[in-house]
């Protein structure tokens, strides 16, 4: 049983949510869950060449990008957590620090001999402390 699902979200591709998003809520609903998303950015690193505010605003942005895929998706009242760093660790690292019992993430295509097992998803299922639920496309 869930009592709190993490759905991932990456909003430049809609496979990782078209999908996914529907089923979450579905989850969420059947068991009487808390639903939450997290979106990761890459860490952004200063170069010499850069102003030192470069990517200052990328996680507003970001949180934007997701809030408009919930609200399309109506579920507005999900909350949205938005990390910076590696994808798979981040996922993992709030997924055991805020106590999810599951994680909802979407596989992408790819090409031969991942198909749809891509690095980030392969070390989320593979790491997990808890039930991770891939969602095909």
């Amino acid at each position: 049983m869930a009592t709190k699902i993490l759905l991932t979200i990456d909003h430049t591709d809609d496979t990782s949510w078209k999908k996914a998003l529907p089923i979450a809520l579905e989850q969420a609903k059947f068991y009487g869950a808390e639903l939450h998303t997290v979106e990761v950015i890459p860490e952004i690193i200063q170069l010499p060449n850069l102003p030192a505010n470069y990517g200052a605003g990328a996680k507003e942005f970001v949180r934007k990008a997701v809030q408009a895929i919930l609200d399309q998706g109506n579920a507005s009242d999900v909350p949205v957590h938005i990390k910076e760093g590696s994808v798979y660790r981040e996922i993992l690292k709030l997924a055991h620090k805020d106590g999810f019992d599951m994680i909802v993430i979407a596989s992408a295509k790819g090409d031969f001999p991942n198909y749809e097992i891509g690095p980030n998803l392969a070390r989320v299922v593979r790491n997990a402390h808890c039930t991770v639920m891939v969602i095909r496309d």
